[in-house]
């Protein structure tokens, strides 16, 4: 039996993993999922400024609150980087990391230095406000605006973040193009992780949650 708390990237709230939760807890485990600052309540609602740091105490919060401890700890896409920030903190109470086709950042590293300039464009075009970027067309009528500044500013880390013995990163590589191959290529290089490749496309907890919940069952068994 694990704590595995999972957290979504962005635009999404933790009703992303809905439909991998009660799987996940027949097989024993404790599953906590969070939704960050800004990404509920109505389209409209008002917020104070949120940054990436307040997306790190959102989840140190919730763990801290929940006294979790030996956590399998996942993030989606930009949750990578909430969980690395998180592990930072609280690096004793994380078992495992797992990056769901997620980013992977270094110290000083940000969403939008790590991104290429059409998607740092994307964000700064449908931010009209200077505040909260629009979420994409496609995405599902839950997901929310999110806020800019998690976007832009840089997150500090030191060797904690990725000192705990249990690293995994899972790329769904079914689409060309795609902004975490790079990460990919470079932790199948790393003798420290475990690499996987997962034949879908990026938005996984709708096209193929069945390949997240296995990733995830078989996660929660490692020591």
């Amino acid at each position: 039996m694990a704590n595995i708390v999972l957290v979504p990237g962005a635009y999404h709230g933790g009703w992303y993993y809905s439909s991998i939760l009660p799987q996940l807890r027949a097989a024993g485990h404790h599953v906590f999922t969070i939704t960050l600052s800004g990404l509920d309540g109505p389209r409209d609602r008002q917020h104070a400024p949120i940054n990436l740091d307040t997306h790190i105490e959102d989840l140190v919060s919730l763990i801290e609150h929940e006294r979790l401890e030996d956590i399998v700890l996942c993030g989606h896409s930009y949750g990578g980087m909430v969980i690395t920030g998180a592990t930072e903190r609280l690096p004793e109470r994380v078992r495992t990391l797992v990056f769901l086709d997620a980013l992977v950042p270094n110290d000083g590293d940000s969403v939008w230095s790590i991104f290429p300039p059409p998607l740092r464009e994307m964000f700064i075009s449908a931010a009209s406000d200077g505040l909260m970027t629009q979420n994409p067309p496609d995405t599902e009528s839950r997901a929310r605006p999110h806020p800019l500044a998690t976007f832009l500013q840089p997150i500090r880390l030191t060797d904690k973040a990725y000192a705990i013995p249990s690293k995994v990163y899972a790329w769904c590589n079914a689409k060309p193009d795609s902004p975490f191959e790079a990460t990919h290529n470079r932790l199948a290089r790393d003798s420290d992780w475990t690499v996987h490749r997962l034949a879908c496309g990026h938005d996984i907890m709708n096209e193929a949650p069945d390949l997240a919940l296995a990733l995830l069952l078989e996660t929660a068994k490692l020591p």
